[in-house]
């Protein structure tokens, strides 16, 4: 007695059955970026490639002597006055992908476009990930709970309103100027849920509440201890004894950016040259060329806590 074995698809599929590709191509989810954008901008003019911020010598109030009824007339003895000079110089930045000729010729789908398109999301990123790596080095920090080194946090010591109020406390002691009549924090969405789920938090002003809701900052979320807080879901974090996480606080003129050459996404054409005679390639690269600098330690604090984990 005969019989037959069916034909199974994954018998079929490379030679008969083929995948149809959809035309739209899913978008990979690229973060909010903040950092770069965040600091002291100075225009950069052409034949440079050093930039300085000045910063002139603070007279010191006890400098200022008292006269008196002998001394009237007499010009007291003068003091030291100077300028320091803050620069930084620029690194370029970039990033190169190689195309074939029939990969783009035979494809459905646009192979240049995406490829434009993903360079420069991945130079932005890495942007704002070189600034964070200058400014997350000041040396104005606190820690999470009553945890005094960044080794000693634990997962428990998150991101509440007394270090925020403690944050911004040590920022009024040290006459930080304000950005619009507030200081600034940016926290990842992780130490967010914390402090929203901490019990009894006081003083917290959803961004519907304010008063000037057309002065809200993209990404803001609230305030709290007179603390603008805004999610940056890209800031970077610390491996210690666990995952350490920084909420930067920062005041008016905290750091400076300087962009040297601004981003920049290129495509070659399809033309023969002299490396590629048959014209079986096309690239697609950005470039970019800046520089960060800390300008005012005493404008920024950093504080560093673990998070609940969601996952």
């Amino acid at each position: 007695m005969g019989y037959t074995v069916a034909l199974t698809r994954s018998e079929e599929n490379a030679g008969v059955l083929q995948t149809w590709l959809k035309r739209e191509v899913l978008e990979n989810f690229e973060p909010n970026l903040y950092f770069y954008k965040g600091g002291e901008q100075p225009s950069v003019e052409a034949g440079y490639n050093t930039l300085g911020w000045a910063k002139f010598t603070q007279v010191d109030e006890d400098s200022v002597t008292e006269g008196s009824d002998t001394t009237d007339g007499v010009t007291p003895a003068s003091i030291d006055f100077d300028a320091t000079v803050v620069t930084v110089t620029p690194k370029q930045y970039r990033v190169v992908i190689s195309l074939s000729d029939m990969l783009i010729d035979l494809n459905v789908i646009n192979f240049l476009q995406g490829a434009a398109r993903e360079v420069g999301a991945a130079m932005a990123r890495r942007v704002d990930k070189e600034v964070q790596t200058i400014i997350m080095a000041g040396t104005r920090v606190i820690y999470g709970g009553v945890k005094t080194a960044r080794t000693a946090l634990a997962a428990t010591d998150v991101l509440t309103a007394a270090k925020l109020n403690q944050a911004n406390a040590l920022l009024e002691s040290r006459f930080a100027p304000k950005i619009d009549g507030y200081y600034m924090g940016y926290a990842h969405p992780f130490q967010i849920y914390d402090l929203r789920s901490e019990s009894g938090t006081g003083n917290w002003l959803e961004v519907n509440k304010y008063t000037t809701p057309d002065k809200i900052f993209k990404g803001e979320i609230g305030m709290l201890s007179n603390i603008r807080i805004v999610m940056a879901p890209f800031i970077q974090k610390f491996s210690s004894t666990v995952d350490v996480y920084p909420c930067l606080v920062l005041g008016k003129g905290a750091y400076g950016v300087g962009t040297f050459q601004s981003l920049q996404t290129y495509v070659t054409p399809a033309v023969p040259s002299d490396s590629d005679p048959l014209a079986q390639r096309r690239k697609v690269g950005a470039k970019v060329a800046f520089g960060a600098k800390i300008l005012q330690d005493d404008a920024m604090i950093r504080i560093e806590t673990g998070v609940t984990a969601l996952v």
